[in-house]
């Protein structure tokens, strides 16, 4: 592979939430991840959000809608989310995870990226998390470098890189993403030398991939678990795609499947079974 690719993008597949589970998603648990690990994943998006006690923990909220949307029953206490508090939750009957048991994961697979969704902030809120970040991931700075952060305004991005300035960041574009939009994301994104988009599947036509792909960016296309729309994603351009399902591991045996002509297959079942 191309040595100049930054390494998060020489994967074609990211496991949205930690990877789904046992037909859920939005998990960012640990049985997700295990399960994520175990299908070959290297590569990783994780939602961080802020406890009133100061703290990061991998999970996409607990509004009204986000706990419904996570499979967490909904608390009013919830208006009051302390890190201990969170932990003595369950996401779908599962576990929540904290980030000392995430940097772990983080420290023990040294190949793995991770892309760090902290959710569109004002840069006041930017700022107020990043430094809880770099506190929780006990400021391990050959962490950062396989981080990925990804931010949805200059001002997110003025806050979180005014705290520390990550190697690698990538700039979201809403669905319904327009030529002016992607213009002005292009622009930004040259400004500060952030090396990828993320495009959602249903603005990912073959337009704007060139248009990003000429200007010399990476694109992540969020999200697909469907092979057929992946397929095609690809042969337009896409780097890497955002899923719950689709894996490294299925593609093998796909490929396998598909070395070997139909006859000599049944063939070796016969002799196998």
């Amino acid at each position: 592979m191309n040595n100049n690719i930054p390494p998060m993008f020489k994967n074609k597949y990211l496991a949205h939430a930690l990877g789904g589970y046992e037909g859920y998603k939005y998990l960012n648990n640990e049985p997700a991840l295990k399960a994520a690990i175990k299908n070959g994943h290297k590569y990783y998006e994780v939602d961080l959000t802020l406890t009133t006690d100061g703290h990061v923990v991998p999970s996409h909220g607990w509004t009204p809608a986000n706990a419904e949307r996570c499979g967490m029953p909904y608390s009013p206490e919830f208006e009051n989310m302390t890190k201990e508090l969170f932990l003595k939750q369950t996401v779908h009957d599962m576990p929540t995870m904290d980030t000392e048991l995430l940097y772990s994961y983080m420290k023990k697979y040294k190949n793995f990226y991770w892309e760090l969704d902290l959710h569109g902030l004002k840069k006041d809120a930017a700022i107020e998390i990043t430094k809880t970040l770099i506190k929780d991931f006990h400021n391990d700075e050959e962490l950062f470098e396989r981080f990925l952060v990804q931010v949805n305004s200059e001002e997110m991005f003025e806050g979180v890189d005014s705290v520390y300035h990550f190697k690698y960041y990538q700039y979201l574009l809403y669905k319904g993403t327009t030529p002016e939009k992607l213009d002005e994301a292009i622009s930004f994104c040259r400004k500060h030398d952030i090396i990828s988009i993320a495009l959602s599947v249903k603005d990912a036509n073959e337009e704007y991939v060139k248009t990003i792909k000429d200007a010399g960016l990476f694109i992540l296309a969020y999200s697909s678990d469907k092979p057929k729309t992946a397929e095609k994603l690809f042969k337009m351009g896409v780097d890497t795609i955002c899923t719950n399902t689709l894996n490294p591991k299925q593609d093998s045996k796909t490929k396998l499947k598909n070395s070997f002509p139909l006859r000599v297959l049944r063939k070796i079942k016969r002799k196998v079974f």
